[in-house]
């Protein structure tokens, strides 16, 4: 039985990345991949000339150093900035004139601003939602005193559907937009505005990767491929559909076994598992057992849900089709959703976001609608048949935009992170609110420390404090994990 230097658990990006790194070096790696492909979540929808990623998507600080970026250079992948391109909102009686829409996202930015890292810090039990939503918050700031000079608040004779100045009336419609509005942080977040700490709110941006985005040819899975491709070349093997069971360490050598029984044995293993799965697995799967803390860190530390609903048409038939990037839906109904909700009512409840493909942003624009679903419509909604789903957005669809007739989806995907036990849910989330401070950014330090003298490392953007949730996380864990490893083996074999 080979021995080798190092096993990688997983072929995301974070495992890919280490073998590439590793296999360079002249190092023999292992890579065990539960799916059938590489890539873990990043995974392109592939129909045709269609391409979507519906995992990771985009190079988030694109030109502010992601190093996602030197990777598709370096693998001769093209990557592409997006033009400008218009992003608008519907209300809920139609689509908002363009100074509606940029006082609205005027006020949310200021009260993000203002909220960045309070101090002093508030409690630990204050979360995100609390802030932004009281009494006093930045965010009813325009609302409550209009000013009629400010080209924000003016009608403008060309123009009637811009907003008039404030009365009850519209004040009160102003404030509940703003709310609507301000569920749309729920998406990137990956979780409710009432479990986010506001404590730690903003922390991250102080250090991640961010400002321009660029989309990579062809999506992130093609991508992953290329960079396993290069170790496999360096004499890496890979060996997809296997799911490890049990890590073990026994006489300074670590044996890993897959569901079929079988063993491979190296002297150190790299672990890539997601979070959402390391939580569910049995505690006898590490032996010896993980250290306290890190148990610790793996049940307190958030995974977020986030889901996309992608319809593909046959032709666009929606309005601004070629000048709008993107829709904001803020929500129609004030109905709670329920599990006795149908599709229909949990879209009209819920703040969306639908990215708009047929606008020649980027290149090969195809009639292509790709909806993200924050934790409250997306749980609800896998609870229904995916084909319902689409119907029902579909109809909701030529509601908001005011078309009586329109052709069906020809193609359509739902996602299901949250359900797919080789993910369970998309990725970490900022820290959340907790009873006396648990939860902090020190999680994710924590979730990267390896055990067992150095032989087990992990890697994965759960173990990144400054760029957890992301490729960039994915993609510095790895490197890290290999550069470790790599000293690691250099010292055992001089010992």
């Amino acid at each position: 039985m080979p021995v080798f230097d190092t096993i990688i658990i997983g072929a995301g990006w974070s495992g890919a990345v280490a073998a590439k790194h590793l296999s360079s070096k002249g190092r023999s790696v292992l890579v065990l991949e539960a799916r059938d492909r590489v890539g873990g979540r990043a995974d392109t929808w592939k129909d045709g000339n269609v391409k979507v990623d519906v995992g990771c998507s985009w190079i988030h600080g694109y030109k502010e150093g992601n190093p996602a970026r030197s990777i598709a250079e370096e693998h001769g992948v093209a990557t592409h900035l997006p033009k400008p391109a218009d992003g608008l909102i519907y209300g809920p009686d139609g689509l908002l004139s363009s100074s509606q829409a940029n006082s609205l996202r005027a006020a949310l930015s200021a009260a993000q601003s203002a909220f960045q890292l309070p101090y002093p810090p508030p409690p630990p039990t204050a979360s995100l939602a609390s802030a932004l939503f009281g009494s006093d918050s930045p965010l009813f700031a325009s609302a409550a005193t209009a000013d009629p000079s400010s080209d924000l608040n003016q009608t403008s004779p060309a123009d009637p559907t811009t907003s008039s100045p404030a009365s009850g009336s519209s004040k009160s419609a102003d404030k509940a937009n703003l709310v609507s509005l301000a569920r749309s942080l729920e998406v990137p977040l990956g979780l409710k505005l009432e479990k986010a700490s506001l404590r730690w709110t903003g922390w991250e941006s102080l250090s991640n990767f961010a400002g321009s985005d660029a989309a990579p040819e062809g999506g992130y899975e093609a991508l992953v491929r290329k960079v396993i491709t290069k170790a496999v070349d360096h004499k890496a093997e890979v060996l997809l559909g296997t799911e490890v069971t049990s890590v073990k360490l026994q006489d300074d050598m670590i044996t890993v076994t897959d569901r079929t029984g079988e063993i491979y044995r190296g002297k150190t293993v790299i672990c890539t598992i997601p979070l959402g799965v390391l939580k569910t697995l049995p505690s006898s799967t590490f032996s010896p057992a993980l250290p306290a803390r890190t148990q610790e860190a793996i049940k307190g530390t958030h995974v977020g849900v986030l889901e996309k609903l992608l319809l593909v048409y046959p032709k666009a038939w929606w309005p601004k089709a070629e000048t709008a990037g993107s829709f904001t839906f803020l929500p129609t109904s004030t109905q709670a959703i329920s599990d006795t909700s149908t599709p229909r009512e949990i879209f009209d409840a819920s703040t969306l976001i639908t990215a708009n493909f047929a606008c020649p942003s980027l290149p090969d624009p195809s009639p292509t609608l790709l909806t993200y679903l924050s934790e409250t419509p997306a749980l609800a909604l896998l609870k229904h048949e995916p084909a319902e789903v689409v119907e029902a957005f579909h109809h909701f669809l030529m509601s908001r935009f005011g078309v009586e007739d329109s052709p069906p989806p020809s193609r359509s995907h739902l996602t299901n992170w949250y359900t797919d036990p080789l993910a369970r849910g998309a990725t970490t989330t900022p820290s959340i609110v907790s009873e006396h401070g648990e939860r902090s950014p020190m999680d994710f330090k924590e979730l990267s420390r390896p055990a067992w003298g150095g032989k087990l490392g992990f890697a994965g953007e759960a173990t990144e404090m400054e760029h957890r949730g992301s490729v960039a996380g994915a993609v510095v864990s790895g490197q890290r994990e290999a550069e470790r490893v790599d000293r690691y083996l250099t010292m055992r074999s001089e010992g």
